[in-house]
């Protein structure tokens, strides 16, 4: 697939939030395998031709993932995530491709790919540039580092569902992340333990993401607000 073509068929559909510079949010995060729960924080910066966020789970863990995303169409530059202080996966695109760098295995790869495309890490903000004001279904370049491979995403608007928080209750749109193909559905579920995700955004913009949960009960719910950003 040429760069063009790419870019029309998937550059379109998300387009610049305008997330508040410094943005920062405490999600309680439930982690239905392990019957665990933590806080986590999420951050958002504005820096000027990109976002970068930062995701830090506050347990034993200590996760922390770090994002770039092109401000235009939020498209992936970067993620790097670190566990307990270790590097554990790196993903950027580079010539021709994306590279894929595993810590704990010491290995690199690279997937061929020509253009845009969009990691699951980044989609907490990559949804807010949905279209609210004209939902309709948006496609885009899916990459998913356990299927290793760049598939056809959908972003399916489901309506305006309220969600009760301790920070207090909200409208919001319900966006479904999905695949073009059922087979692709099919063995993408089966690789991340046949889950399914449901994003909630609230109506008001910036559009902050106030819930998320998956068909096996985990779920991230926005707890408190540390700062609106600016």
């Amino acid at each position: 697939m040429s760069l063009i073509l790419t870019i029309l068929l998937y550059g379109a559909g998300f387009s610049d939030p305008h997330c508040p510079n410094g943005e920062s949010l405490v999600y309680k995060g439930y982690d239905d395998g392990n019957k665990t729960s933590r806080d986590i924080i999420h951050k958002v910066y504005d820096m000027g031709g990109y976002y970068y966020s930062t995701h830090e789970h506050l347990d034993t863990t200590r996760i922390l993932v770090k994002c770039k995303m092109r401000k235009s169409d939020l498209s992936t530059l970067q993620v790097i995530k670190d566990r307990s202080g270790r590097f554990q996966l790196g993903i950027e695109p580079t010539s021709g491709g994306i590279l894929v760098k595993n810590g704990p295995k010491s290995t690199e790869t690279k997937v061929k790919y020509a253009g845009v495309f969009y990691d699951r890490h980044t989609l907490i903000d990559v949804f807010r540039g949905f279209p609210f004001e004209n939902p309709r279904t948006v496609e885009f370049a899916f990459f998913e580092s356990n299927v290793g491979s760049v598939i056809t995403g959908t972003c399916n608007y489901a309506g305006i569902v309220g969600i009760k928080t301790d920070t207090g209750d909200f409208d919001c749109y319900k966006l479904t992340l999905g695949f073009k193909s059922q087979l692709i559905e099919t063995v993408y579920q089966l690789a991340v333990a046949g889950r399914s995700f449901d994003f909630y955004y609230e109506v008001e913009e910036p559009h902050r993401m106030i819930y998320w949960t998956d068909n096996k009960g985990s779920y991230l719910k926005l707890k408190q607000v540390d700062s609106e950003g600016e």
